[in-house]
């Protein structure tokens, strides 16, 4: 069944440019020729890492090769928070644009609408665009070890899979990603430029360190010291730095004090840096550390003073390991280097104590809260601990941005203390929404996450007279609770949310309704059902939800589908797989869409379309972990199977995929159609696994089940007890206008009266269904059946008030394959089935409805004519037709033309 998706979409608020730009060299940077030709060669394949620790220069390399050359380069720097995949991606797709202004035009657009999309969605324009590039192209992803999403490894997993010749990627990074690597390497896709190629030889070393030092290292001095550094790029700065206003006689004292380990260096960096700057220095370093950016008014805010813009740039030429990011929003921004920034903040917080340290943060989020920089000023709030301003930030962003960024929500929400925010009632219905789009939406365990906010949602906004939020509450739980299967209680909640919320509520309301609808089409109530999508979807289209009105399409579908009006329901389902894109989770609309063509396409025995359609909708599902879908398809697939006379084969397979599932729905449903498949084969009884529903109400459920009961009994030889179970759904059918499941219902019931030999009161159950069967299509509703039906049919042919229903039962007849389908051990020995044609008289039969004489026939087949005629005359009395017209219908029937 679909569900309303309330997904949230990508942010669309302003990025930060300045993570876009290149940063700029150093005069004192030192020309690495062997790295920088690697770099060169590397432009001809897809990917190259640039992997060592901090410090090692692996920004600056790239850098300085970018300096050198004229091609066209995107560059992002990374920081934590891009791991939200569609921020990650916001700043890709604009760095991309940096080269070409109509690139990517698309994937924007997406990114910036309200439904999430995909990321084979997402990329796929974007990689289409770069196909038109003829110019190479490089692309930086600087810091990517600060990427921990397995969203992001897998989306540019594809990205680099289907990557333009024209586009070469670099990634800066800590660590090996978690990418493809062996792969590329194979196919020699890969440059690696590591730890060991980023050392500085002893030449390197000597030419970084005359640049900043006032006489020349000794060979011995100069030895020692990379002997101590091991190369480390970061480490000959910090001693060219600390060296660089020393005499030339104590120079070589102090290089043999020097130690690379981390603590020496952060003690170093403190003794003979930090405390070497002037005491303003000195103190706007500790004040500003913290700070993953900066900028002068930023700065101004947390110091107190008025000269923040003037000091970083001074930092920045003293080479006081701050690196300048360029221009962003009119202004200068800054960055530390993380060592540096890090060994200072250790010291900062010694002197400036923890109250000193939270107002830094505090002055940091109102600033970016000014600015309106709202995510910035979340996360200072959410480090000084201020959780009830990071609460009301949250809120806010939530009012501007609804449930953008979900993983970053999350995350900011996780580190908000419980108790806290269990006073905050919005604040627990935006966090239930959270874990609920964060989490398998089918699995108990998810409500069980989300029960205490909104417990405490609903109980403070009772208490202050809230009905309409107490509306929304219950309508979220509602629709919780549908998803996992808990359909009474899901009822019950969505029409009481609807009782409390206003008319104005347009979204929630629209919601409830769709849920109520799901319900009751579950309840078999397929009208009153069809009343609420028609309203839910007027509704959900004002609040301009898609995911509303893909879901109230697919149930309007499912409705469609048990009316039997089959090309209506392939109408629906395919308008939802055109419109289901630009969003990961909208794979359960598509895979749902398929899973109904499947049904659709089974119905009317086309096995080979039914078998590719469920085939994609089980691996949507699993690439969903949507475990549900995944057991409806695979129940699908099961089902193709047997009618391939593949029963073993496909109880094999539904076991073997039971073993991997986790859901109760899920499993309910692989183990109902093994006892569907064993009772229609008669390979084995029922499953002991299979628990019939309890038959106190007629759902979906209970009928399915209740029709694989009666099947068993007729196969026991109890068909009285088959037509007593029988009756309540023959009248409920009949009244809901469910003509499919009234079609099983009357073949059922002929099928038990002919079990007690009465074919005068199974002929009549047998006519109403070939009436509707006839008219809306079905064919598999009869040929699941099996050869016990197909015998009835041979005995009920003459008995036909018409013509019109003699062929069509006299084509079902010859669509049974003798000795297959299903088999009825209390009546094997009475099963005669039809003569079949044989291979020429088909050869024949395709020729005369093609509309051949007879002579031009016999040409085709080079035979006499008298052949032919006597073909034609075995054709007609195997099939009870007496002309071309009624051969015609026949042939259709079949398949053969």
């Amino acid at each position: 069944m679909s569900e309303a998706q309330l997904t949230p979409s990508p942010n669309t608020h302003e990025l930060l440019h300045t993570k876009l730009m290149v940063p700029r060299l150093h005069t004192t940077v030192i020309e690495r020729r062997d790295l920088l030709t690697q770099l060169n060669l590397a432009l001809s394949k897809k990917l190259t890492v640039v992997s060592a620790p901090t410090g090692f220069g692996k920004t600056t390399l790239v850098s300085t090769w970018i300096a050198n050359h004229k091609f066209a380069c995107a560059w992002v720097t990374l920081d934590v928070n891009d791991n939200d995949p569609y921020r990650f991606w916001a700043y890709v797709v604009s760095a991309l644009r940096t080269i070409d202004a109509s690139i990517g035009k698309t994937t924007l657009a997406a990114l910036s609408t309200s439904q999430l999309p995909s990321f084979q969605s997402l990329l796929t324009p974007l990689i289409n665009d770069f196909a038109q590039v003829t110019r190479p192209c490089v692309l930086v992803l600087d810091d990517y070890h600060v990427i921990t999403s397995t969203k992001i490894t897998e989306s540019l997993s594809f990205f680099l899979q289907h990557l333009p010749e024209c586009l070469h990627i670099v990634l800066t990074t800590r660590n090996d990603p978690d990418l493809p690597l062996p792969i590329l390497r194979v196919r020699e896709e890969l440059v690696e430029i590591n730890t060991k190629n980023l050392r500085f030889n002893q030449q390197e070393a000597e030419l970084l360190l005359s640049k900043s030092l006032p006489a020349n290292l000794s060979a011995a001095a100069l030895a020692q010291l990379i002997q101590k550094t091991e190369g480390w790029a970061a480490g000959l700065r910090l001693v060219a730095l600390s060296l660089q206003n020393s005499s030339p006689g104590n120079i070589e004292k102090l290089v043999g004090t020097f130690s690379g380990s981390d603590r020496t260096v952060a003690d170093y960096l403190i003794k003979e840096v930090f405390e070497s700057q002037p005491g303003l220095i000195q103190n706007f370093l500790l004040k500003t550390c913290f700070l993953n950016r900066l900028t002068g008014e930023l700065c101004d805010a947390i110091t107190g003073l008025t000269d923040g813009e003037t000091l970083l740039a001074q930092l920045e030429r003293e080479n006081l390991f701050l690196m300048q990011l360029e221009h962003g929003r009119g202004r200068a921004w800054y960055r530390y280097n993380p060592l540096f920034a890090e060994s200072i903040q250790a010291l900062a917080q010694q002197r400036l104590g923890k109250a000193g340290v939270q107002s830094i943060f505090e002055k940091a989020s109102l600033w970016f809260e000014y600015q309106k920089l709202l995510d910035d000023a979340i996360e200072a709030a959410l480090t000084a601990k201020l959780f009830e301003r990071s609460i009301s930030l949250i809120e806010k962003f939530i009012d501007i941005y609804n449930l953008n960024e979900i993983h970053t929500l999350l995350r900011w929400m996780e580190n908000i203390p419980q108790p806290i925010l269990l006073q905050r009632p919005a604040a627990c219905m935006i966090y239930a929404q959270v874990i609920l789009f964060t989490s398998d939406r089918y699995a108990p365990t998810t409500m069980g996450r989300m029960q205490p906010y909104l417990q405490a949602a609903e109980e403070i906004w009772k208490t202050q007279g809230n009905d309409e939020n107490v509306g929304t509450v219950l309508a979220l739980r509602g629709m919780t609770l549908l998803w996992q299967g808990e359909f009474q209680k899901s009822l019950e909640l969505v029409y009481q949310a609807l009782e409390k919320m206003p008319e104005s509520e347009i979204f929630w309301r629209g919601v409830s309704l769709l849920n109520a609808a799901g319900g009751e089409l579950y309840a078999g109530c397929i009208l009153s059902a069809q009343d609420k999508i028609l309203e839910a979807r007027a509704l959900l289209g004002a609040s301009q939800n898609v995911y509303g009105m893909l879901a109230a399409t697919g149930l309007l579908s499912e409705i469609f589908l048990a009316q039997g009006d089959l090309a209506l329901c392939v109408h629906l389902n395919q308008q939802i797989i055109l419109e289901a894109v630009g969003d990961e989770a909208m794979l359960d609309d598509q895979g749902n869409a398929h899973l109904n063509l499947a049904h659709v396409a089974y119905e009317q025995n086309e096995l080979k379309l039914a078998e590719q359609h469920a085939r994609t909708a089980f691996d949507m599902g699993k690439q969903r972990a949507n475990e549900l879908l995944q057991s409806q398809a695979a129940g699908r697939l099961a089902l193709v199977r047997v009618a391939k006379d593949q029963p073993l084969q496909a109880l094999e397979e539904l076991k073997t995929l039971a073993a991997e599932l986790q859901n109760p729905l899920a499993l309910q449903e692989l183990h109902t159609t093994q006892a569907l498949i064993t009772v229609r084969t008669g390979l084995t009884d029922i499953p002991g696994d299979w628990q019939p529903a309890p038959t106190e109400s007629l759902s979906a459920r209970n009928e399915r089940e209740t029709f694989i009961l009666v099947r068993w009994h007729i196969a026991k030889g109890k068909p009285a007890t088959a037509l007593e179970m029988l009756q309540p759904y023959l009248v409920e059918t009949a009244e809901s206008g469910r003509v499919r499941s009234q079609v099983e219902a009357l073949l059922l019931e002929a099928q038990a009266y002919f079990a007690q030999s009465n074919l005068t009161q199974a002929i009549k159950p047998l006519i109403d269904a070939l009436t509707l069967g006839n008219t809306k299509g079905l064919r598999r509703s009869f040929l699941d059946e099996g050869a016990y039906l197909a015998t009835l049919l041979q005995a009920a042919v003459p008995r036909l008030p018409n013509r019109v229903l003699s062929l069509f039962a006299t084509s079902l007849i010859h669509l049974f394959s003798p000795g297959k389908g299903a088999t009825n051990d209390a009546h094997s020995n009475s099963i005669v089935l039809v003569e079949p044609l044989s291979q020429q008289e088909i050869r024949v039969l395709k020729l005369l409805v093609s509309g051949l004489s007879n002579g031009e026939i016999a040409a085709e087949l080079v035979v006499s004519t008298n052949t032919v005629k006597t073909h034609v005359k075995s054709v007609y009395r195997k099939l009870d037709i007496n002309s071309r017209e009624e051969a015609r219908i026949i042939a259709k029937e079949l398949k053969l033309y």
